[in-house]
Formats: C-alpha cells, sequence, structure tokens
C-alpha cells in the first residue's frame, strides 16, 4: 500500500514532526478508495478504442489524463501528510473529511474537460505556427465548448479547485487549535500554520481566476486573463517556499 510505503520512509516529510496517525484508521481506507474512483472515473470517461482511428484519437487524452492525475495524487499526498502528522478520528474530521471527498469527485469531469481543452488549444497554436490557419483546426475545440463558453468554464473549475484547498486549510486551522491537546513543538506549530498558508495560496489563484471570468464575462479581458492568472502560481509558491524554508532553518537553528 502507498501509503506505508511513504509512513516507513518517510518520503518528502519532515522528520521533526512526530507522527501520530502512523496507524491506517477506517477514514484514511475509505479516503484512499474515493481517490481511487476519482482516477477509475478519469479511465472509464473515455470510450476504449476499437479501430486504429480510435486508438489514435485515444492518444490524446494521454497528456490530460497525466496532468489529471498529477493534480489529483497530489491532493491525496497533502491528504496522506494531515493524517500521519495529527491522526485525527473525531465527528469535525470526518465531516471536513467527506467534504474533500465529495468535491474531489464532483472536480474529476470539469477537470479532465479543461485539462483537454488546454492540449486542444495548445496544439492549435503549435499548428498556428508551423502551417498557418486552416478551416477545421478549431472544430474539436467549438465542438466542446458547444452550450458554453469559456469564462463560465473558468468560474466552474476554479470555485471547484479553490474549495478543495479551502478545505485542507480547514483541516490545518483545526489541527493549530488543538495544538495544546497533540502537545505540538514550536517546529510542528510551525509547519502547521504553514500548510495553512499553502492551502489558502493554492486556492486564492482559481478564485482570483473565476472572479476575473465572471467579472469580466465574454470579454477578451475575461477570457485570456481568467487563464493567464494561473501562472502567477510560479512566482508565488516560490517566493512562498523560500521564505518558509528561511524561517524554519533559523526556527531549527534556535531550538539547538
Amino acid at each position: 500500500m502507498i501509503r506505508e510505503a511513504l509512513k516507513n520512509h518517510y518520503i518528502g516529510m519532515n522528520k521533526e514532526f512526530r507522527f501520530r496517525g502512523e496507524e491506517s484508521t477506517r477514514i484514511e481506507t475509505l479516503s484512499d478508495a474515493v481517490f481511487a474512483l476519482a482516477i477509475t472515473l478519469l479511465l472509464i470517461s473515455s470510450t476504449p478504442p476499437i479501430t486504429f482511428y480510435q486508438l489514435q484519437a485515444f492518444t490524446k487524452d494521454l497528456v490530460p489524463f497525466a496532468i489529471c492525475i498529477t493534480l489529483i495524487s497530489l491532493i491525496w499526498y497533502e491528504h496522506f501528510i494531515f493524517f500521519i502528522r495529527y491522526g485525527f478520528r473525531n465527528k469535525y474530521i470526518v465531516f471536513l473529511n467527506v467534504l474533500l471527498l465529495f468535491i474531489v469527485l464532483f472536480y474529476v469531469y470539469p477537470l479532465k474537460f479543461l485539462a483537454k481543452l488546454l492540449v486542444i488549444l495548445f496544439m492549435n497554436f503549435i499548428h498556428l505556427f508551423r502551417h498557418g490557419a486552416s478551416a477545421d483546426m478549431w472544430q474539436e475545440f467549438n465542438f466542446m465548448m458547444e452550450g458554453g463558453t469559456v469564462t463560465q468554464l473558468m468560474v466552474i473549475y476554479g470555485f471547484g479547485a479553490a474549495s478543495i484547498f479551502l478545505v485542507l486549510a480547514l483541516m490545518y486551522r483545526y489541527a493549530l487549535k488543538k495544538s495544546d491537546e497533540l502537545e505540538l513543538s514550536e517546529v510542528e506549530r510551525f509547519d502547521t500554520r504553514t500548510s495553512i498558508r499553502t492551502n489558502l495560496l493554492m486556492a486564492s489563484v482559481p478564485i482570483l481566476s473565476a472572479i476575473f471570468a465572471y467579472a469580466f464575462g465574454e470579454t477578451r479581458m475575461g477570457q485570456m486573463t481568467s487563464g493567464f492568472i494561473y501562472f502567477l502560481y510560479t512566482p508565488l509558491m516560490f517566493t512562498h517556499g523560500a521564505l518558509v524554508k528561511s524561517a524554519r532553518k533559523k526556527l531549527l537553528e534556535n531550538a539547538k
């Protein structure tokens, strides 16, 4: 089991944190099943190929599928870190966990839809750069967006993605609130506060994107800005990571 392998080798985890949830619970078992179901839904949403032409079309889903798997895995890992750190089993955390799993399952199809749309856009721009415009290059894009708009899609995706990170932030906020009961050290409290801020920052970008999409509608500002806002993740998370690393290093030095 992946959780057990990570627990045994402390992969990607801060060794200064005393793990209070190393024993697997039914909450984690249920959560793993739901995350597995989310990945399964990504697979079964594609029709199995029965001709070579359909096989070629099926391979086009490889990149969107990889994007979706990566994002779902990141959410799963954040979930894993929370439960191995604190080992909660109370009603409030169960409620937040069920809410998180519900959003993840709802989030699967909009995520795959947007990932596939982004790949189509990327391929169209490559085609435009190499061969110029063609009559049918936007056919697949227009077919997928039939009955909807780009800004509507960005609003749906934005609030869905933000909801996941906001729930995770609430879970970590609860852990910080219970820091005395858990007997968290200063380093552990620092890591908990860092996790809260990280998830709030992760939620802020899709929220900002959805606000721009909703405010400007089907204008060029609404369509382009709501997408380009996601490029803020790189400088935002890089700066946050650097500040956290520096502050944590000083905290560890002072603790010696």
